[in-house]
């Protein structure tokens, strides 16, 4: 099985970040948080923009900008 992967920049703040989708079996996927030496963190968005969990969150005050920014990169239906 040959899976793609899909890369987009985000701006979070003074922040630049590149986000990678993982898609999975089901609907949504993975998006992982990450720079040019170190992954941040991912968080699962379904189809719908509905936010599953995150692995390594980032701190609550910047969470939602992340999850708007990558919703809006590649997207997603939900609020921007």
């Amino acid at each position: 099985m040959e899976i793609t992967v899909r890369q987009e920049e985000i701006q979070v703040g003074e922040c630049h970040f590149t986000v990678t989708h993982i898609p999975t079996a089901t609907s949504g996927g993975w998006f992982t948080i990450h720079d040019a030496c170190e992954v941040w963190g991912a968080v699962a968005i379904d189809l719908d923009g509905t936010v599953l969990g995150w692995r390594n969150p980032p701190g609550e005050e910047i969470r939602p900008q992340i999850e708007e920014a990558i919703k809006k990169a590649f997207g997603i239906p939900g609020e921007f």
